[in-house]
C-alpha cells in the first residue's frame, strides 16, 4: 500500500510517498520540475530491497514553496526532516539530477544518517555561464510563471506542464548557481559511505559531470556506471540497466547498505534484547 501525505518539516510542509518493507530505506529525490511521480518505474526494484520514500521536493508537485533563498544546506535539512518524520535513523538517497546535488549535501552534512548514494546523471559544479542560465530560468519563471519555466529549459516551442509553484521552482533555480560560487566537488572526498554514480552517454550535461563525481569520492568507495545510447533519466530510459547495477552494488556493499534501520525496529530489538536478558537472568 502506498502511503502519501504531507510532513511538516519545519516551517513548511513536503508532499511524500512511501512502500514497501525491509531493513533498508531508499530516499529519492528527483531533478529540477519534475515529481516524486518521476521515481514510479525504478520504485519496484527498490521496494524489493527495503522500504522506499519518495519526496517532492520545495516548490515541486504537491509541496509548499517557503520564502527564499534556498540554500543547498536548507535542501538537506528537508530531506532529514522528513527522516525525522518518518523515524528512520539511516536511509540510502537516491538522486536524479538536482535530486542528486541534494543528496551529496546531505551525506556531508549528515553522514550519520546516510548509509549509501545512488547519484543518476548530476553534477557537482558548473561554469560561470551555466550559472547564468540557471538565473535565467529562475527569472522566467517569476515573471512568465510555470510556462515560462517550461520554455526556458525545453524550449520556446515547448508546451510541457511544469507542477509546482513558479516561484519555488525559481529559487531552487537559483539554488543551483551555488555550484558554480560554491562548488561541491573539493568536498567529495569527505563522503564516507558507498555510492554508485551513473550517467547516460548522450546526457546532454555530459558524462563527465558525473565522471568528475566519481573521479573527487574516496577511491574504492564509489561505482561509475555509464550507460551507451542513454540520455538524462535513465530512471525512465534505462530501468532495466539501472536495476541489474544497483542490485550488484547493495550486494558489493552488503553489510553497510543493510544497516538503515528505522527506529521502530530499532525499539524492537531493544525491548527483545531485554526481555531476553532478563529471562536468562532468572535461568542463572
Amino acid at each position: 500500500m502506498i502511503d502519501t501525505r504531507m510532513v511538516s518539516v519545519g516551517h513548511h510542509n513536503l508532499n511524500i510517498s512511501s512502500q514497501g518493507e525491509g531493513k533498508r530505506h531508499f530516499t529519492c529525490l528527483h531533478g529540477l520540475v519534475d515529481t516524486l511521480d518521476i521515481w514510479d518505474r525504478l520504485g519496484p526494484t527498490l521496494e524489493a530491497h527495503g522500504r522506499v520514500t519518495r519526496i517532492d521536493q520545495r516548490g515541486h508537485g504537491r509541496s509548499d514553496s517557503p520564502d527564499g533563498p534556498y540554500r543547498r544546506a536548507d535542501l538537506a535539512a528537508d530531506v532529514v526532516a522528513v527522516l525525522d518524520a518518518e523515524e528512520i535513523d539511516r536511509t540510502i538517497l537516491v538522486g536524479h539530477s538536482m535530486g542528486g546535488i541534494v543528496a551529496m549535501e546531505t551525506a556531508l552534512t549528515y553522514p550519520e544518517r546516510i548509509a549509501g548514494l545512488v547519484l543518476i546523471g548530476t553534477t557537482s559544479e558548473c561554469r560561470e555561464k551555466v550559472a547564468g542560465w540557471y538565473e535565467e530560468i529562475a527569472q522566467a519563471g517569476d515573471r512568465d510563471g510555470t510556462a515560462g519555466l517550461g520554455r526556458a529549459i525545453y524550449g520556446k516551442k515547448s508546451n510541457r506542464k511544469i507542477i509546482g509553484n513558479a516561484r519555488g521552482i525559481a529559487e531552487m533555480t537559483r539554488m543551483l548557481t551555488s555550484l558554480y560560487s560554491d562548488p561541491l566537488t573539493a568536498r567529495l572526498g569527505e563522503i564516507r559511505c558507498p555510492a554508485l554514480v551513473a550517467v547516460g552517454e548522450k546526457d546532454p550535461m555530459g558524462p563527465k559531470a558525473s565522471e568528475i563525481v566519481y573521479s573527487a569520492m574516496p577511491m574504492g568507495r564509489a561505482e561509475l556506471l555509464r550507460i551507451p545510447n542513454r540520455g538524462h533519466w535513465l530512471q525512465l530510459e534505462a530501468v532495466n540497466e539501472i536495476a541489474i547495477a544497483i542490485e550488484s552494488w547493495l550486494k558489493k556493499f552488503e553489510v553497510e547498505l543493510s544497516s538503515s534501520i528505522d527506529r521502530h525496529d530499532k525499539k524492537s530489538q531493544i525491548e527483545t534484547n531485554a526481555r531476553s536478558s532478563s529471562r536468562g537472568g532468572q535461568n542463572s
